[in-house]
Formats: C-alpha cells, structure tokens, sequence
C-alpha cells in the first residue's frame, strides 16, 4: 500500500466515522407553569426524533423531515462573488444555513403534540409545540 493510498484511506475513514455520529440537544425549559423535560437528536444515520415529556405522558416523533435552506441570492449580494461566497455555495460554510422540522408527536394512547422549530447550523433547535386544545409550549434545545 503507497503512502497515498494509506493517507486517502485514513480520511476517507475519519469522514465516515464523524458522518455517522448525530446531534442530540436536550431541552431547556422555558415554562413556568408546566414541568417538561425533553429531547431532540438528527443528523447522523438515524432518524430524526424528538421526546417531551409532559404532565406525566411521554409524547414521541421519528422519522420527520429536517428542511434546509439559505437564501443564495441574499448571500451573493452581502459577501458579495468571492472566496467567501464559493465557501457558502460548495457546502464549505454551513453558517447560512437556516433549518426546520415539524415533528408530529404522539403517545402510546395517541394523543398528539403539533411542533414547529427552526435553527441555524451550531444552535439548538428552538419552537412551539401546540397541545389539541390549543395550548402552546415553548421549546428550546441546547
């Protein structure tokens, strides 16, 4: 094996290995008058879930859709074409990048809670979670 090829390997193998590895944030809470407790991990090769848990029920979501966005033409015109710029659009310069879920969660009984977060890339995914009744719970994940 060339020296290349060992060098080649080893990233290739450091890439996987960190490409495997997901975010779980745990929450912060932010209700004064509910105790819940909760988490969210993605990324990774397992699916998104999420878990609250709220006056005694455990409410759970798995597999729902992480949206990523950045706004390209708004970039251009801050950063300007350039090295900067190039970083963004190669997928180099994960800062820009603005992302959303909205996880349905359920308990074993099948209740159900109706969430929306957002996030930028380094954050904690932060939101809303509304109960049938209509009442909200504000979420915010370290």
């Amino acid at each position: 094996m060339t020296a290349i090829t060992k060098i080649l390997a080893t990233c290739f193998l450091g890439v996987t290995l960190s490409g495997c590895a997901g975010h779980t944030h745990q929450m912060v809470s932010e209700n004064d008058s509910l105790s819940v407790t909760g988490s969210f991990s993605h990324e990774g090769i397992q699916a998104p879930v999420m878990v609250l848990e709220l006056e005694g029920a455990r409410y759970e979501g798995r597999g729902f859709v992480i949206q990523h966005s950045q706004d390209l033409a708004k970039l251009r015109k801050l950063f300007g074409p350039g090295k900067h710029y190039d970083r963004i659009t190669s997928g180099m310069d994960s800062d820009h990048i603005k992302n959303s879920a909205s996880p349905v969660l359920r308990t074993e009984s099948g209740e159900t809670i109706r969430c929306l977060l957002a996030w930028r890339s380094g954050q904690g995914p932060a939101g809303v979670c509304t109960k049938p009744d209509g009442k909200e719970i504000d979420v915010r994940f370290d």
